[in-house]
């Protein structure tokens, strides 16, 4: 079955339009040299105008003509175009109810190739299904004809191994951070990237435990620093307490005092007057000095 075209013939085919080309072209480049050495003033402004429009006229010409030459030429062609067309739409009918069936034997080719695979996998994962599951190994090439079941088998084999010994490696792996290794390799099955993440993250232990102890290092300066300020204050008041300022006159009221509790008989209350400089615990001996004897005393009002 094949396409004859009757009319014209091969050799029947117009090769080239014969008009007046070189005439017509010489007559314009003539009329257009003048034309373009052409000055106009103000009062001949008309003629421009004039000869503009003879211009415009004769380009409409020459192109209303090659349009409707052109429209002549491709008649027969959009005829011929549009009979094509009809034969074509016959021809997708066909093609499309035999794609149907194609389609529909690659698609169950496909899925019993898929099943061979899934048999392959079940009968070699072993206890690795939850670390490799099916759907991590099946790809969409390994469905296409132009790939054999050897190859799709060496390389299921393949992975199964790298797991196996990925998970293997890591169950042997004393580090607090198995697990995040654990993590990155059920990402990538790739042991490296597994191991990367364990650097990773004990350098950044290192730098937070070197953190931590400078931080306590310093906390360690400070408390040196503030206990000897400390201790240093208590020796300047047990300094203070050893050697206390006092005046000569309050050091006569005690002995005063004594000297009025050792008469036998009673005499007559008198009121003292006086101010008396002391530490904390010698004013509490003092207080308990005077209770004892029997002295009472009060406070002297401001002045």
């Amino acid at each position: 079955m094949e396409l004859k075209i009757y009319n014209p013939v091969e050799d029947g085919f117009i090769k080239k339009i014969d008009w007046n080309y070189e005439d017509l072209k010489a007559e314009i480049e003539t009329r257009t040299a003048e034309y373009a050495a052409s000055v106009y003033n103000d009062d001949s402004i008309k003629n421009a105008k004039d000869d503009r429009a003879k211009l415009n006229k004769l380009k409409d010409a020459l192109e209303g003509k090659r349009s409707s030459v052109r429209k002549q030429m491709l008649e027969p062609y959009e005829i011929f175009s549009s009979e094509i067309k009809s034969l074509t739409v016959l021809i997708d009918k066909a093609i499309s109810n035999i794609d149907g069936q194609v389609k529909d034997y690659e698609s169950r080719q496909r899925k019993m190739k898929e099943a061979k695979i899934r048999e392959f996998y079940d009968a070699n994962i072993f206890d690795l299904e939850k670390y490799l599951p099916f759907e991590r190994v099946i790809k969409p090439s390994y469905l296409n004809v132009s790939t054999s079941m050897k190859s799709i088998k060496e390389e299921i084999s393949a992975m199964i191994q790298r797991v196996s010994e990925g998970i293997a490696l890591l169950n042997d792996t004393d580090s607090p951070y198995v697990v995040d290794m654990k993590a990155e390799f059920l990402k990538t099955y790739d042991i490296g990237a597994a191991l990367a993440v364990k650097n990773r993250l004990e350098a950044a232990e290192r730098k937070r435990q070197e953190y931590e102890a400078e931080r306590a290092r310093q906390k360690a300066e400070r408390e040196v620093k503030e206990k000897a300020e400390t201790e240093k204050l208590i020796q300047a008041g047990k300094k203070e307490e050893a050697a206390p300022e006092q005046k000569p006159a309050p050091q006569e009221a005690p002995k005063i005092a004594v000297e009025q509790k050792t008469v036998p008989e009673e005499e007559p209350v008198c009121a003292l007057d006086f101010r008396v400089y002391v530490t904390k615990s010698q004013m509490e001996k003092l207080k308990k000095f005077l209770n004892d004897s029997g002295i009472r005393f009060e406070p002297v009002p401001r002045q």
